[in-house]
């Protein structure tokens, strides 16, 4: 017969669905007696899951073999049994492969007469084990079929009888003082420390199932009668069978198997928190042996969980009967464990699952995705998150936070001279220096490329945090770095906002701490710049001119405007090309403008080239028609020299136009030279091998020393305009002037004195021995066609000197500045 057909019986239907009579259908399951339905006044009274441990649990394992036994016999079978104090009569009918168990209590008389007849049997077999005990020692013969153990109060063996002691392999006297503990089957602990405890402190007999292993590894099940004896404990155990069932011990001992070869640390606790079971990973996580684990309080033996969120979970689960799943972190072993707890009518049955391997890829994720790979400091996100939390934290009230946000000056140029590499170890440096200016509670953020953030929370003012911004200025420019053997200097550009003066919000803190950046970057750089609100509009005309610069370059609107240069006779020896932008409106740019754009943006290259391209078409044009040729000075960013692309693109320009290379002069700052000096040398020699001239222009105001200038393949150095200005009324100008002078011709270079404008500037120069001379005193600057026909008049009309040199008006104050 089915199952499905048992249940569709009109007859069992009512029977399980009985409010006030115990049913319940039993089947074998993996040769295992199972409880596979219920009464619901049976589940009322002990629960229910389809298991075998309700059988056990209920009855007893002789009720449980034998009711096993006559449903594999499809029999039906009736017998009493007792339950706590209660005497219960136990019937079970057959249905095929499936048992219908009618459970009810004893009548009164009944009840009376099956208490008296267990009393009996059980004082009679105490009597006649006590008897064995002392026959043992005069030579009496045990009773066969049953084993005896006298335990004292701390359960250690006092008296073992000859039947267990032949179960156990063991002799009689090698037993005493043994903890009894060590006997029982591992899984079984825990129910012999309830009889145990319960027989200590009660009057009556009691009754309870258990199982012993022998030294053969052979798992006996004894139903045992427990009792008092003075302080000792009396233990008779009763045998139906020498074997436990074969299908249900090699189940359960595959469970075991499975329990301690996991990998997960494994424990079962009862309802009163006393040790069931505990595999060894179990036992190391709990921190005690297993021997001393078993048939304890788990609270007792591992104190220290009691404070964790082990604790209540458990007892949750134990509450309100349902499973429970949570992560714990053992802080004691630095793990981290996936709890699962399963609870059963008895038994919370505890996983441990080691997931600290997850946790710490976890928190490696977390720290990646917050943090910059090669600085290790926070990255955008992480900065924007800590700024939120500072913003809406309370304890800011009353004070207020800075927001310094830091460029370097010159990182490009590392990267492109250098290589990567040398960039990002000069960022990696340039982080430990930000650190060392700030306190703990500070953030040091990285954005993106050379951008840098730090959070300076609970300051008073601003000028706190100006004076952290001067740090960080001092910080990074006043030591050289070295990178791949080169000690190089640069400097820090460093805006500052403030919360909550220039915004509440971190988005408009961090644009203006930005915008402040972006005019310290105009101010010089290296410098700190504090927000105020007129910088927006700054900032908004610096963007348009950056659009218009790219357009600019697309639609060929750099011109070029050109600067005689003169001897002391009057003649015109060279020509300054010098760059302007031509705006969409039709305007001049001014180059002090647009040059500082272009090289932030990194136009300055195919702007520089587009420069000299159209220079040397102009001088190729204009030597066309002159007798004795005439050379073309031109401008060189920094960051043209530093790209090491230089030396190539002027040979291909020579190339390609098909001039002289002595026609062309490089005019090179002072600052550009003294950076990667090797890699400068290298490219300056290259130039000067092909008959390019060099010149060093605006001598004077950087930082130029006798050795740099005996390594540097130049020609020519320019004397700056700001020590001509003061000529020749100002001593220092002229000390200045006449030293530059004797220092050119000591090392046999030639001189030129930059920004003439009078009479008394161009004698007095004449008059100190400088060979050549430019200003606007002379000459200003003219666009393409009025210069190229003002070299060819000077030629043809061979005019004096006081005409080349009268002074001109120089209308509007035009400053003078080149590409």
């Amino acid at each position: 017969m089915s199952l499905q057909h048992v249940l569709e019986d009109p007859l069992i239907q009512d029977l399980l669905n009985s409010k006030t009579r115990n049913y319940a259908l039993l089947t074998h399951l993996n040769d295992q007696l199972c409880m596979i339905g219920a009464s619901k006044a049976y589940r009322k009274h002990i629960g229910f899951s389809a298991s075998e441990e309700l059988v056990v649990n209920r009855y007893g394992m002789s009720v449980y073999r034998a009711l096993s036994d006559a449903l594999k016999a499809r029999q039906g079978w009736t017998g009493c049994v007792k339950v706590k104090d209660e005497w219960l009569i136990v019937k079970m009918s057959g249905h095929g492969d499936y048992g219908l168990l009618h459970e009810r209590v004893y009548n009164a008389d009944e009840a009376a007469e099956a208490a008296a007849i267990q009393s009996r049997r059980a004082s009679a077999s105490f009597a006649d084990t006590a008897m064995s005990l002392r026959g043992e020692e005069s030579g009496v013969s045990p009773v066969s079929g049953s084993v005896l153990l006298q335990l004292n109060s701390q359960g250690l063996i006092v008296k073992a009888n000859d039947s267990l002691a032949t179960f156990l392999g063991q002799p009689s006297e090698e037993l005493s003082g043994v903890d009894a503990v060590h006997l029982i089957f591992r899984p079984d602990v825990g129910q012999f420390k309830r009889l145990f405890n319960a027989a200590k402190f009660t009057p009556d007999t009691m009754d309870g199932s258990f199982r012993l292993r022998n030294t053969a590894n052979q798992v006996v099940h004894f139903d045992w009668t427990a009792c008092a004896q003075g302080s000792d404990i009396l233990l008779l155990g009763r045998a139906s069978k020498i074997h436990l069932e074969e299908a249900l011990l090699k189940s359960e001992e595959r469970i075991n198997r499975i329990l301690e070869s996991m990998d997960d640390a494994f424990f079962a606790v009862d309802d009163a928190g006393y040790i069931s079971y505990v595999n060894e990973k179990g036992a190391e996580l709990l921190g005690k042996p297993i021997p001393s684990l078993l048939g304890r309080q788990l609270w007792e033996r591992a104190p220290h969980l009691k404070k964790t969120a082990l604790y209540s979970h458990l007892n949750q689960s134990k509450g309100n009967k349902q499973p429970v799943q949570f992560q714990w972190e053992d802080h004691e072993h630095q793990s981290w464990y996936q709890v699962k707890a399963y609870p059963s009518q008895d038994l919370i049955s505890v996983f441990f699952t080691d997931i600290s391997g997850i946790k710490q890829d976890e928190t490696r994720m977390r720290h990646q995705a917050m943090h910059d790979s090669l600085t290790g400091l926070p990255n955008r996100l992480a900065l924007t998150q800590s700024l939120k939390e500072l913003i809406h934290n309370d304890q800011i009230l009353g004070f207020k936070m800075g927001l310094l946000f830091i460029d370097l000056d010159g990182f490009k140029t590392i990267n492109d001279t250098l290589g990567h590499d040398s960039g990002d170890d000069l960022l990696v440096a340039v982080a430990e220096r930000l650190r060392s200016v700030v306190r703990s509670s500070d953030i040091v953020a990285r954005l993106s490329g050379d951008e840098f953030v730090i959070t300076l929370p609970y300051i008073t003012d601003s000028d706190v945090a100006y004076l952290v911004g001067r740090k960080v200025v001092e910080a990074i420019s006043q030591k050289p770095f070295n990178l791949a053997g080169n000690r190089v200097y640069i400097g820090a550009s460093v805006g500052l906002a403030l919360f909550p003066n220039d915004s509440r919000e971190v988005e408009g803190l961090l644009k203006n701490a930005d915008i402040a950046m972006y005019q310290a970057k105009q101010s010089g750089k290296n410098t700190v710049r504090v927000f105020h609100q007129d910088m927006s509009s700054d900032l908004h005309a610096r963007l348009n001119l950056e659009n218009d610069l790219h357009d600019a370059l697309q639609e060929d609107r750099v011109e070029l405007h050109f600067q005689p240069r003169f001897d002391v006779h009057g003649n015109i020896k060279s020509v300054e090309a010098l760059a302007r932008l031509r705006s969409i409106s039709g305007k001049l740019v001014s180059p002090t403008d647009f040059i500082p754009v272009a090289e932030d943006t990194g136009l300055i290259v195919p702007m520089g080239e587009l420069v000299m391209r159209k220079a040397f078409e102009w001088i190729k044009h204009t030597n066309q028609r002159l007798k004795t040729p005439i050379s073309m000075s031109v401008n060189v960013s920094g960051i043209q020299l530093l790209t090491g692309t230089l030396p190539d693109a002027v040979g291909r320009l020579l190339k390609e136009t098909g001039i002289q290379a002595h026609w062309i002069e490089l005019e090179l700052t002072e600052t550009v030279l003294m950076q990667n000096e090797d890699h400068v040398i290298e490219d300056l020699s290259a130039l000067h091998d092909m008959g390019v001239r060099l010149s060093i222009d605006d001598f004077g105001t950087g930082f130029s020393s006798l050795a740099m200038l005996q390594r540097m393949p130049v020609d020519m150095i320019k004397l700056d305009r700001s020590f001509v200005k003061g000529l020749p009324h100002q001593y220092d100008s002229v000390v200045i002037s006449r030293t530059v002078l004797a220092l050119a011709k000591s090392m046999g270079l030639g001189v030129v004195a930059e920004g003439v404008e009078t009479d008394e500037q161009r004698d007095f120069l004449i008059d100190a021995g400088f060979q050549e001379l430019q200003g606007f005193g002379l000459a200003r600057p003219m666009e393409s066609l009025d210069a190229r026909n003002f070299v060819w008049a000077q030629e043809i009309h061979d005019e004096s000197m006081n005409n080349a040199f009268g002074y001109q008006d120089l209308g509007e104050n035009e400053t003078q500045v080149g590409l």
